[in-house]
């Protein structure tokens, strides 16, 4: 009896018909997605671009170079988010002669740059607060900077819960690396704040204290905001040098365990690597000798079977399946 004797449209539930529509499907959503996510980081960069006009602005009105070297740095968040953009535009862009396996690798690419640029502010950050210490403090000015510091904060708080909204709506690393940035810049001005209220409400005579209220705060929090992009730093440089990602690897061995009992294949193997929101995956399959199937669907329908089990939609998976009867191939 053939191997595949038994399998039948219905008992799979799969065709070619149900396989175009529901490649149509995820077409649709995946542009719905993309438009929504592009929204989203324009959004996010032009809000940037608001900061950093009203930081420069406001540094000068209150003749402040603190607020005004604030509000130049709010500008290199907006050439970040502007990459962002031009990424997501390309991102489901179909392969072409040049980038034949299409444009998935720039995501991580731009997420490590724009998180290394995060880590460097708080590392930077760190520094300055270290030195300030070391030098006795620094007296900090109460007037045009705590309202320039309040003003900024409520700006910023209702761009990281925007953000944040849509990072787990979309699953978008993207938007997740500008909520992140939008995180950093909330702690900051808050931190600021709270120095602001101590120094206000602390007695005169703890003048000397006071002194040190700003960089030490300075230094606890952006230690402790170096974190989150840290971790967006690892997981990017995994997807770059094609780290399998545990669970999808289990995942697809489990299923290979399953259907290769079922059909009694010889052996397989695979190969699986991720690159930002796709994953690639490549199974090759080691038939018996006498492996002789009625057609080319027949293959599909042992793919088509594949997918599903994955449960990814097929706008985020380069899924390649193959068979030979040479163990060499595999």
């Amino acid at each position: 009896m053939n191997l595949f004797s038994n399998i039948s449209n219905k008992k799979y539930g799969t065709s070619i018909r149900d396989s175009q529509v529901r490649i149509l499907a995820n077409s649709k959503d995946s542009i719905i997605d993309n438009q929504k996510e592009q929204f989203v980081l324009k959004v996010s960069m032009f809000s940037a671009l608001l900061l950093a006009i009203f930081g420069i602005s406001f540094g000068i009105l209150v003749k402040s170079m603190t607020v005004i070297f604030d509000g130049f740095v709010a500008l290199v968040s907006v050439g970040l988010g502007a990459l962002s953009v031009i990424t997501s535009r390309y991102i489901y862009k179909e392969d072409d002669d040049i980038f034949q396996y299409g444009y998935v690798r720039f995501e991580p690419m731009v997420n490590l740059f724009k998180s290394l640029v995060l880590v460097f502010v708080c590392i930077y950050a760190f520094i300055d607060a270290l030195k300030s210490i070391i030098h006795g403090g620094y007296a900090v000015e109460l007037g045009g900077a705590a309202i320039y510091s309040l003003c900024a904060f409520i700006f910023c708080a209702i761009l990281f819960i925007y953000t944040f909204f849509y990072t787990k709506i979309l699953k978008s690393d993207l938007i997740q690396v500008d909520n992140t940035e939008w995180k950093i810049d909330c702690v900051l001005y808050l931190g600021a704040l709270m120095a602001f209220g101590i120094i206000y409400f602390l007695p005169k005579n703890n003048a000397a204290f006071i002194l040190y209220v700003d960089p030490t705060l300075l230094a606890i929090l952006s230690l402790l905001l170096c974190i989150s992009p840290t971790r967006i730093v690892i997981a990017n440089f995994k997807d770059l040098i094609m780290v399998a990602p545990a669970e999808i690897d289990d995942k697809i061995t489990e299923i290979m365990e399953r259907i290769s009992a079922e059909f009694s294949f010889k052996d397989y193997d695979t190969h699986v690597a991720k690159s930002g929101r796709f994953y690639m995956i490549e199974v090759n399959i080691l038939t018996k000798e006498n492996f002789k199937p009625n057609s080319i669907e027949e293959l599909d329908h042992i793919r088509e079977r594949i997918t599903e089990s994955l449960a990814i939609p097929s706008y985020k998976i380069w899924l390649s399946v193959s068979f030979t009867a040479n163990p060499k191939w595999l």
